[in-house]
């Protein structure tokens, strides 16, 4: 889906200070951050009662003000609680109640998600391929800046994953797929200002097409 969290290419937010292995030091800043962390497993792994890629969804579908207003691991557990609303683990009465207070969650799904394909090719190292330009209601593992670029395969999986776009839905008709190291120039991608030489994504085969 098209939303304020695939800020991705993006134009006007400056450039992104970046250093191969730098120290960036926890990986919490807070003894709270813990927590979304926690309550995923607990949802996903413990109780079974949704998939991870359930929780990118719920998180992609929070209000874009609150979105950007709010810290990234606050985010998870305000989707993490959305989904057990949901899914009737608790009520969002009894939410408010062991929050102290107004607790808003994300707004409800606008689609149903969709299957795999039945089409998808088996795609070779070194082969050119293009993304697929497709724009999708829902949820969606496909950056929006590669959407119809063409790139080299330099890796496909061996193992397979539940399809994201049906998976993030609850879905368990899509059955599972390899994903691809697919290299971009970047240029291609991001426009002849970019630093960056090439791009590699990580992309569903499903994702994509032989390239003409």
């Amino acid at each position: 889906m098209d939303g304020v969290h695939d800020l991705a290419g993006v134009q006007g937010f400056g450039k992104v200070p970046h250093t191969v292995d730098a120290d960036i030091g926890p990986t919490f800043h807070a003894d709270w951050e813990h927590l979304p962390y926690s309550l995923l497993f607990l949802g996903a792994a413990d109780l079974g009662a949704f998939s991870v890629d359930e929780v990118r969804h719920v998180v992609e579908r929070m209000e874009p003000r609150h979105y950007m207003m709010t810290p990234y691991y606050e985010r998870y557990v305000i989707g993490v609680a959305t989904l057990m609303v949901e899914k009737g683990i608790l009520t969002h009465d009894e939410l408010e109640v062991l929050a102290g207070g107004p607790f808003p969650l994300s707004r409800p799904a606008d689609s149903a998600g969709r299957p795999a394909r039945t089409d998808t090719i088996t795609f070779e190292v070194g082969q050119r391929v293009r993304v697929r330009d497709e724009y999708v209601p829902g949820h969606i593992r496909m950056p929006a800046y590669c959407r119809g670029r063409v790139g080299t395969v330099t890796h496909r999986t061996n193992d397979q994953w539940p399809f994201p776009d049906a998976i993030g839905h609850g879905r368990t008709d899509a059955g599972e797929e390899p994903t691809y190291h697919v290299e971009f120039a970047a240029e291609d991608l991001f426009g002849e200002d970019t630093d960056a030489g090439s791009v590699v994504v990580d992309l569903f085969e499903g994702y994509l097409e032989p390239a003409a």
